[in-house]
């Protein structure tokens, strides 16, 4: 009994100890469930959608009561009244106008939001297969350099080397090893990023093995950046600033106020046969209908041509973004050509090359042809290119992964 409840007790903490293990597609589709940032411009959308629905907003209807003296010596007279001020009819208009705008808005800027969490999500899903990556060519360098250092020591004892060689032998994989402990800590650092992207506590591992070849065709730039929702997010700017000015427009019409009173009039002059006018149980009745003019409109006309001046401003932060991103989508493009270039350097010349010219240094310094310093040499050469490689294929995807961002096509 007490074993199983034993159990009982570890298994919650072994399921969060376990690692979820993510693809690239999956880690994306993660992030846009549970994403913070994402989940807060979600409810921004929802905000203005429901508070398009204030558009038809009417001030609070006035009622009154007026009780005394109001006609004549007799204390109980009364009055009942009720006043309600509507806006003129196109203030309405314009209102609704001024919210979809701002719930358009809103689900422009959760679009925004999404471009850039999905860009950084795959960007640090590739820096970890990248790493992963570097990891292996490191683990390869430890033993080539683990068996370099023993061969070095076995030649210095048996007097074919000098001292020289073993202790350049031994620095070596020192430098290896520190490289691989400095990997392990990048690995850690971009795996708590992916972590914090997905918006999980858990811990998280990935599934791909290498990086994926990049697919995205470089295009013209005006014509790429078009779509970004960076860009619709400002053109959404524009558009509330004008449906502000006609909204200030509106306000300096004049209100309507309509109204209904119902009183008594107990107390007043008697008629010819001696009896009142009127008693407390006779009542009249009427409507009032009225305009609320604005006699100072010098503020009212200010904020038109203040909201003139933002639609201005709005407007042209728009054209500048467009400049920025043509220029940063077609530096992408550059160096996206740029690392392409390089990789298929490396990928028909260098390192079949390098292939090579490792096998021969082995054969050659194990049957004495070469000394350790040419062996190192040629060695360090070897793995460079490995390294170099690597790094062309990450700077390829990721200049692919922002061209998609800059374009808004993740």
């Amino acid at each position: 009994m007490k074993i199983r409840i034993l159990i009982c007790l570890l298994l919650p903490a072994m399921a969060m100890s376990q690692s979820q293990a993510l693809t690239m597609e999956k880690a994306v589709q993660l992030a846009l469930q549970q994403n913070k940032g994402l989940q807060s411009a979600d409810a921004s959308v929802d905000y203005y959608r429901k508070m398009a629905r204030s558009g038809g907003e009417i001030p609070k209807t006035d009622v009154n009561l007026q009780y005394g003296q109001t006609n004549s010596y007799v204390s109980n007279d009364n009055n009942y009244s009720i006043t309600q001020t509507i806006p003129f009819p196109t203030v309405f208009g314009a209102r609704k106008a001024l919210n979809n705008a701002q719930t358009e808005k809103a689900v422009w800027f959760k679009a925004v939001t999404q471009n850039e969490l999905v860009y950084q999500v795959k960007q640090v899903y590739v820096q970890l297969l990248y790493l992963q990556e570097v990891k292996s060519l490191i683990m390869e360098q430890d033993s080539i350099f683990t068996g370099f250092v023993r061969s070095a020591d076995l030649r210095y004892r048996t007097g074919e080397s000098r001292m020289l060689e073993k202790i350049a032998a031994e620095g070596r994989l020192n430098e290896v090893k520190n490289s691989l402990r400095q990997n392990e800590a990048d690995l850690n650092i971009y795996t708590a990023r992916l972590q914090a992207l997905l918006g999980i506590n858990t811990p998280v591992s990935i599934t791909e093995t290498a990086i994926p070849d990049a697919t995205l065709p470089p295009a013209d730039d005006s014509v790429a950046v078009a779509a970004n929702p960076q860009l619709q997010y400002l053109k959404q700017q524009v558009s509330i600033a004008g449906k502000q000015k006609k909204l200030y427009k509106a306000a300096i019409l004049p209100d309507i106020m309509v109204g209904y009173f119902n009183q008594s009039f107990t107390g007043t002059p008697l008629n010819a046969s001696g009896t009142p006018l009127a008693t407390n149980s006779n009542r009249f009745q009427g409507f009032q209908v009225g305009l609320a003019l604005p006699i100072w409109m010098g503020p009212l006309k200010a904020k038109v041509k203040a909201e003139e001046k933002q639609e201005l401003a709005a407007s042209l932060q728009l054209d500048n973004n467009m400049i920025q991103l043509q220029s940063q989508y077609e530096q992408a493009v550059q160096q996206f050509i740029k690392n392409r270039n390089s990789l298929e350097f490396y990928q028909r010349t260098s390192l079949p090359n390098t292939e090579l010219l490792l096998k021969q240094s082995e054969k050659s310094y194990r049957s004495g042809d070469i000394g350790y310093a040419e062996y190192f040499l040629n060695l360090e050469h070897g793995l460079t290119a490995r390294q170099e490689y690597l790094l062309a294929r990450n700077e390829v995807k990721q200049a692919e992964l922002y061209m998609a961002y800059l374009a808004g096509r993740q």
